[in-house]
């Protein structure tokens, strides 16, 4: 028996163990591979990533690993690697179901795998994790690249100098069929086209074979989104399982205050969490980066603030400048929030 089981030493995985090793919980985390970081050993498969943006909460800095706007994938390989050292981890082992172990809380950190989509004859196609990343293997040929992300446009990018031509398209692809040596794809609003070479990037999906309703999951679309959606989780388990209160923060209860406050706040809330902001009499406390959730008092998003009073929407605001801002905080106080 363990208190926290954590399936995957990815980014989620390694993110969430730091977390449970620096409260003193009892955890293991579980990973079927030999090492961490499985997923950017492989992809992206031209070894450059899209952003510097790739640290952990409670660890050094990637930068020290990296100066490059896009680094190398190895240079990440490389910072989870160290950054997993500390962590209770156990390598080697796969979990086929999550009640596989006896643990309390399962969290599952499992990752993604490439997601191909249902479209006719897509089953002739190369993938994006099958394809050669060898450009001569594309000299001359014509080359349809399924998909409008950054694994399409990676691909794209590499094989440009060598094929004779690249034609990148997204959900207009609407069949694709083997003729011979080569493929006709037919697509909106373009008829029936030849190509050589057909290679599917169209990203990536959660892997949801562990999902049971019970669990936890830790997921995200960048290393950023992982950070901030584990350190949500985790401050959720504290506060539910271990009477830890959720940080917060005080400031004065005025329409001024505010309204400065959440008109610089909204731009950094990840997506998915909220800020919470509730009043009490001549101050306001704030908690950052919650579950979105309907909470009594302000929900701050990215895009909106909710007022809730008893749990019932009472008043929503989309503009999140200072000026109106201000003036919807200063109808909303005098509607009394209970918290």
């Amino acid at each position: 028996m363990v208190e926290y089981l954590v399936v995957g030493a990815g980014p989620a995985g390694l993110q969430m163990g730091r977390f449970l090793h620096q409260a003193g919980r009892d955890y293991v985390i579980l990973e079927a591979e030999p090492g961490p970081a499985s997923f950017f050993r492989r992809f992206p498969r031209h070894r450059v990533l899209a952003t510097d943006d790739n640290s952990l909460f409670e660890g050094v800095p990637f930068a020290r690993y990296s100066k490059r706007a896009f680094p190398g994938a190895d240079d990440l390989v490389r910072y989870l690697e160290d950054f997993a050292r500390p962590l209770n981890i156990r390598y080697n082992t796969r979990v086929t179901h999550a009640d596989q172990y006896e643990a309390r809380h399962v969290i599952l950190a499992t990752g993604q795998k490439p997601h191909v989509p249902g479209i006719p004859g897509i089953e002739h196609a190369e993938t994006y994790a099958s394809a050669s990343t060898d450009p001569t293997e594309y000299a001359g040929k014509r080359v349809l690249i399924v998909g409008r992300g950054h694994s399409a446009f990676e691909t794209a990018d590499h094989i440009a100098a060598t094929a004779r031509l690249t034609h990148t398209v997204g959900r207009t692809v609407q069949r694709i069929v083997k003729d011979g040596n080569g493929f006709v794809a037919t697509i909106d609003g373009s008829g029936e086209l030849r190509y050589d070479k057909v290679v599917v990037c169209t990203g990536f999906r959660r892997d949801t074979s562990l999902d049971v309703p019970h669990a936890h999951v830790v997921t995200g679309d960048s290393i950023k989104a992982i950070r901030h959606a584990a350190r949500a989780l985790h401050r959720t388990l504290e506060a539910e399982h271990h009477g830890v209160p959720w940080p917060h923060r005080k400031m004065r209860n005025r329409p001024d205050s505010l309204a400065a406050t959440v008109a610089v706040r909204a731009r950094q809330i990840p997506e998915g969490l909220a800020d919470v902001v509730v009043p009490q009499g001549g101050h306001a406390l704030i908690y950052d980066e919650m579950p979105t959730t309907e909470r009594n008092g302000f929900v701050v998003t990215r895009t909106q603030v909710r007022h809730y009073r008893r749990n019932e929407l009472i008043a929503v605001e989309c503009r999140l400048h200072r000026k109106p801002l201000e003036r919807f905080f200063s109808q909303q106080l005098a509607v009394p929030c209970i918290s």
